[in-house]
């Protein structure tokens, strides 16, 4: 009887700790390794596109506009009729049939610039009294934007550097900064400069796009996936999974510095291009774990 309970108590006691090491799973994953790119520190504002250079049409009499040639966004060259006239004399002549007087009295107004038609302020038939602005026009090769800047960040700014425009369909056009005002608005504090862009641009006035200007360039940073990166719940403390075996993991706190894109900057500690991080897999991981790589990065 005592040899049969210690044979049964013996067998279950094989048969528990193979079952105990039957259940230690490891966790997938998938690695990645560290890049060595530049990296740099934007200071990212508004800005608007404008004209520089415009023209002015404006009547040189009292009348009706009796005739428009152009619509507006219309190209003109210099001298181009855009306007015809009717002086208020010569209208009250024609509709007096008693009158023995007989002359047009018909005013033409040309284009005193090449350009493109910005604005039409009066439609055809209306009374302008002299003097009244019929139309602008803009040189398109006068096309720019205009960077409102606050004071406080004007020292980042230098004159005839470069920048990035960005405009709200994502496309990118590089720039370059050509002037400041000396003159500061009132309200906001903030100072103008002028942005030349690098290609010339058919764009509409008072759009409204994003400038990014350098403030630091980092060469040949240390950066890693955001995916690799942990962090507490205050976002205070961050760390990341390092192997440091075919299937050991474990908890190594970081410091990190700028963000490009889908990328962090690791300032310390110090890493090898050979270590690998896992990107996916770790979040509530332990400070040491078992996982299984499921995914390694292509070399």
């Amino acid at each position: 009887m005592g040899f049969m309970t210690f044979f049964l108590f013996v067998g279950c006691r094989g048969r528990r700790e193979n079952g105990e090491k039957e259940v230690q799973a490891k966790v997938p994953v998938t690695v990645v390794q560290i890049q060595t790119a530049d990296i740099a520190d934007y200071l990212e504002l508004n800005a608007t596109s404008s004209f520089l250079e415009k023209a002015v049409i404006k009547s040189p009499v009292a009348g009706y506009i009796e005739e428009i040639t152009v619509v507006q966004g219309d190209k003109v060259k210099k001298d181009k009729v855009l306007f015809k006239i009717r002086t208020k004399e010569s209208t009250a002549l024609k509709n007096d049939s008693l009158s023995p007087y007989a002359f047009s009295g018909l005013i033409t107004i040309k284009a005193n610039i090449h350009g493109m038609i910005l604005s039409l302020d009066h439609p055809k038939g209306d009374y302008v009294q002299e003097g009244d602005l019929l139309s602008t026009i803009a040189v398109p090769s006068s096309f720019v934007y205009l960077l409102d800047v606050p004071f406080e960040s004007t020292s980042l700014i230098q004159v005839s550097t470069s920048c990035e425009i960005l405009l709200p369909d994502g496309q990118l056009v590089n720039g370059r900064i050509f002037s400041r005002l000396p003159v500061i608005t009132p309200g906001s504090q903030t100072q103008r400069y002028i942005i030349h862009p690098s290609e010339t641009q058919n764009m509409p006035v008072h759009l409204i796009v994003k400038v990014r200007i350098v403030k630091r360039l980092i060469p040949k940073a240390v950066l890693l996936d955001k995916s690799c990166i942990l962090a507490d719940e205050v976002m205070q403390h961050f760390w990341v999974m390092k192997m440091i075996s075919d299937s050991i993991a474990i908890k190594v706190p970081v410091t990190t510095g700028l963000t490009n894109g889908s990328n962090i900057q690791i300032t310390s500690p110090v890493f090898s291009s050979a270590d690998l991080f896992l990107s996916s897999g770790n979040y509530g991981l332990g400070d040491t774990v078992k996982v299984s790589v499921t995914k390694k990065p292509n070399k």
